[in-house]
């Protein structure tokens, strides 16, 4: 195929025609739209050539008032050399200008928008504005938006209006918009949207320079909108965010202050997007940014989605350190860094000074709540009225958070002593603690590493205690109407150097800020690293006047010196509560129980022949077929009614305390502080009468014969004011179910008792022809005195003196600084103290099956004693001749099987929780709860003979 689109045969001189050569005449010719001349069989030099083509242009032809026109495009003054060598040339280029190619005499070409001179660069990007711009425009024509309105303005009309924009305020250009709060562009309705063109910038640049400085007047803005919000909140929210809208007024001041004094902002022609002049606002627009996100009220946000500030001290100073602490780790501006900490400093100062005071650190002491009934404590009434206002006041102690910041320990440590300081207060109010203040300084935030290095340095217990020189009048300050002159007083020039006209005094707070951040350090020092150490370091004083606070209180309450002293209490309560003092127990013995068949003989060894005892001897020979209740006093059924409630057992009852009390004395008082103490013991311990049972467990209560029948009765302690916290009602309740425990188990140690006495070998009254119930009523009483002898003995060494005494010891002089265990055998506050006295007794009701968590082996033991106290039920119904013979063996034998079933059952429950438990060791240590079961088992049950039931043979029963 002929090739008819090549290029066409060019002949060598220019003049000729351009021919093109066909072999077929059927299309026509095609010419050439451009010719190439021929090069000369010469080397070629353009660039010489373009040189020599170069004439200077010649203005003599023109006009003088053209020339006058064009004289900033070429000047005649300027004379161009002429071309020496080919070395010169390109110095020659780089001065000279281009002159005017075209010879047609038009305006573009006396003032070309283009400049004629030779750039320095060949970067778009740094050459003039204006032809960079339309270099821009060009490349990236903007397209047209009919609902977009272009404002065309001057950079020194931008920058007259901006400066009233960053401030807050309307301009002439853009204005508030209340819905979305922010600035928009004036003269825009129904939707439509607009756009500022800046006379040498295209619309992107004209948009990158505007943004900023509508951030930072959109922030300034929103941020003054939500302190109007603050200031309208009322005053019982709390100083705190008073004094947060205080710091944040104080810093937006500042910043208007700095945006609109500032030898940059004054300036009436800036080049706006010169580096000096960008960086400059950065700063500003890092710490609005900052502040608006910290405040809920950030640029992204729109109103409906912006947070609510908390009112609360807690949430609020956390918001603030999570902002700060945030700055820090990701190390931004040292402004932005400083700012925070101001309003942290500031906002944080009411709320740091409540906490301190309410566990009296720094200055005085808050005023009292309430005032303190612990002058007399020995009032019963007035301890009473005062029980409710002291759990009051440690419960609302214990109601509190804190801030996020706060270190664990002193989180700790705070509640202890708030509730401490309460109880010092009401303890002894004259305490040293009390009637003396701390020269300490109120806990606040420093941050230049001289006042972190002098705090450091300090130790933990350099508080110096000066005693104050009017205590007396400082506490009596309510009631005397002079006290408030108390300062003319003082000796003269006690104040000299501050002068209110000092500079702390005069210095306006936007000056306070300006040295603050001044002042500021770029980044913590190595000795605190990091915002939590500092933190550590701030709080340190707070935390050892803590310690201090809840070691003065212990050491009152350990004090044997005291009438609060504790040891002496719990003593107390074991030498009654827990039958420990052997006076109390004959005593009780004695008032409540008996182990005598004779009915007689308890009114006989009191008094035989008085009209009391002839009247219930005279009652009881009317009804000869009441079954008799073993174990029991027989004073107590007098009235053929249970409980027997009456005057009688009130009295024998207190004759028990009194007669305990004079015993224990003795001599070691004199008659008058005898006297005072048994009227102290008087109103503190006594028996009272419990509520009858609703329901379940009502007929064991009315029955004599029954376990449950003295669990009517319990005995009542009032601690002193304050000491209520250490013996509280639930550690008194626990102390009380331990009481009916040992009445249980000393009922049925009298019963046992009475079966003794009642089946001497001399004595042939029962079963005296069956022989075979005779060995079977003798072995079933072996075993049941060797089993209760066992549990009672277990009971009062190991689970009550094991535990109990080892925890009297902790509380002595003569404590061993470490436990069984190393750990501290002391105790850090009152309520640790006060946890510790309620796990001694859970481990003693543990010991003791009397845990709810303990519910099946409780059961079990309650049936074995209760099976117990039938047996001695069952004798002595014998004894009396209320049975036959034939008609009490059968009943002895199902007796006995019960009763061996049951405690193989309860032996198995105990090994299972025993195993369960699984803790052996051969430390010397207390027995413990559950650990002390395992003595119980060796006692009972070291040859597995309760496990094995007996056989029968023939009818009767193998032993």
């Amino acid at each position: 195929m002929t090739n008819f689109f090549s290029m066409p045969y060019l002949p060598g001189h220019l003049e000729d025609e351009f021919i093109v050569q066909s072999s077929r005449n059927s299309l026509p010719p095609i010419y050439s739209q451009f010719f190439v001349p021929r090069m000369e069989e010469k080397p070629q030099n353009p660039i010489m050539d373009t040189l020599k083509r170069y004439r200077p242009p010649s203005f003599a032809h023109l006009p003088p008032e053209i020339i006058e026109m064009t004289q900033d495009l070429v000047d005649p003054a300027i004379h161009i050399p002429k071309v020496e060598s080919i070395d010169s040339i390109w110095a020659e280029a780089l001065t000279r200008k281009t002159g005017v190619r075209s010879q047609v005499l038009s305006w573009d070409n006396l003032h070309p928008m283009k400049s004629k001179a030779v750039s320095s660069t060949p970067f778009l990007s740094e050459q003039n504005s204006n032809v960079f711009a339309s270099v821009r425009h060009h490349l990236q024509p903007r397209l047209h938006d009919p609902n977009t309105d272009v404002l065309h303005i001057t950079p020194h009309v931008l920058w007259q209006n901006l400066k009233v924009t960053i401030c807050g305020a309307s301009s002439q250009l853009h204005t508030w918009d209340t819905r979305t709060e922010r600035f928009v562009q004036v003269g825009l309705k129904d939707g439509r949207k607009g756009r500022i063109l800046v006379d040498g910038k295209d619309g992107t640049i004209s948009s990158s320079v505007l943004r900023p400085f509508l951030r930072i007047g959109n922030m300034v803005r929103r941020l003054e909108t939500l302190l109007t919000v603050l200031r309208s909140r009322a005053a019982k929210e709390g100083p705190t965010i008073h004094a947060f809208a205080h710091a944040l007024s104080t810093t937006l001041t500042f910043l208007r202050d700095s945006l609109t004094c500032s030898p940059l902002a004054q300036a009436s022609n800036v080049d706006i997007l010169s580096t000096k002049f960008t960086t400059h606002y950065v700063r500003y627009d890092n710490i609005l940014v900052s502040l608006a996100d910290m405040c809920g009220v950030g640029d992204d946000r729109q109103p409906s989605s912006y947070q609510v500030l908390e009112s609360q001290p807690q949430p609020l100073l956390s918001r603030i350190y999570d902002h700060l602490h945030m700055h820090i780790e990701r190390q931004s501006d040292k402004s932005v860094v400083a700012v925070i900490a101001y309003l942290l400093t500031n906002t944080s100062h009411e709320y740091f000074v409540h906490v301190s005071r309410s566990v009296g650190f720094g200055g005085h002491p808050l005023p009292k709540a309430t005032h303190v009934v612990g002058e007399n404590p020995n009032l019963y009434e007035e301890d009473e009225v005062k029980q409710d206002n002291i759990f009051d006041l440690i419960e609302s102690a214990e109601e509190d958070q804190f801030p996020s910041f706060f270190p664990e320990n002193l989180i700790e440590a705070l509640p202890a002593a708030r509730k401490s300081l309460i109880l010092l207060r009401a303890a002894q109010p004259d305490h040293e603690l009390l009637i003396t203040h701390l020269e300490q300084k109120d806990i606040r935030w420093f941050w230049e590493e001289e006042e972190i290095m002098n705090e450091q340095a300090q130790q933990p217990s350099s508080s110096v205690v000066i005693p104050r020189q009017v205590a007396e009048e400082d506490r009596s300050g309510d009631d005397n109407p002079f006290a408030q002159f108390k300062v003319f007083d003082l000796e003269p020039g006690v104040h000299i150097g501050t002068s209110c006209f000092d500079h702390a005094f005069t210095a306006s707070s936007t000056d306070h800020l300006q040295a603050f951040i001044d002042a500021f350090p770029s980044k913590l020092p190595l000795i605190t690293p990091t915002l939590s150490h500092l933190t550590d370091l701030v709080f340190r004083p707070l935390l050892t006047h803590a310690a201090m606070l809840s070691s003065a209180l212990i050491s009152l309450f350990l004090s044997p010196s005291t009438h609060l002293n504790l040891h002496a209490h719990m003593a107390l309560l074991q030498s009654y509560l827990l039958f420990s003092s052997p006076d109390f127990k004959a005593r009780i013995n004695v008032a409540l129980f008996s182990d005598h068949e004779d009915t007689d003989y308890d009114e006989q060894t009191r008094n035989p022949l008085s009209l009391y005892a002839l009247r219930r001897r005279r009652a009881r020979e009317q009804d000869p077929n009441t079954v008799w209740a073993v174990g029991l006093a027989a004073s107590l059924l007098d009235r053929d009614a249970w409980p027997p409630v009456g005057a009688d057992l009130s009295f024998f009852l207190r004759t028990v305390i009194v007669d305990t009390f004079e015993a224990a004395v003795g001599n070691k008082m004199d008659g008058q502080a005898k006297q005072g103490a048994s009227e102290d013991l008087d109103s503190r311990l006594g028996f009272a009468i419990r509520d009858l049972p609703v329901g379940r467990g009502r007929d064991r209560w009315l029955s004599p014969l029954s376990i449950e029948a003295l669990d009517f009765l319990y005995m009542d302690y009032k601690p002193p004011h304050p000491l209520e916290v250490l013996i509280t009602p639930e550690i008194l309740a626990k102390y009380q179910r331990i009481f009916t425990f040992l009445l249980r188990l000393t009922r049925v140690e009298n019963a046992i008792a009475a079966v003794h006495r009642m089946t001497r070998p001399s004595d042939t009254t029962v079963f005296p022809t069956l022989s075979p119930s005779r060995t079977l009523l003798l072995h079933l009483k072996f075993i049941t005195q060797s089993l209760v002898s066992s549990l009672s003995q277990y009971t009062f060494v190991t689970a009550i003196g094991g535990n109990f005494d080892v925890f009297l010891l902790r509380l002595s002089l003569t404590a061993p600084p470490l436990l069984w265990d190393s750990r501290p055998s002391g105790f850090t506050d009152v309520f640790e103290l006060a946890k510790a006295h309620s796990e001694l007794l859970d481990d003693i009701l543990s010991a003791c099956l009397m845990r709810s968590t303990q519910r099946a082996a409780s059961d079990m033991l309650r049936d074995v004693l209760q099976l117990v106290l039938d047996f001695a039920v069952l004798v002595g119904r014998l004894k009396r001749q209320q049975l036959e013979e034939y008609e009490a063996a059968p009943l002895l034998e199902s007796l006995y099987w019960k009763f061996r079933l049951k405690m193989a059952e309860l032996v198995k429950t105990l090994r299972a929780m025993v195993d369960k438990n699984g803790r052996t060791s051969y430390i010397r240590r207390p027995p413990g709860g559950t650990e002390a079961l395992s003595h119980l088992l060796t006692r009972w049950d070291i040859s597995d003979w309760w496990i094995s039931p007996p056989q029968r043979r023939d009818g009767q029963v193998d032993l």
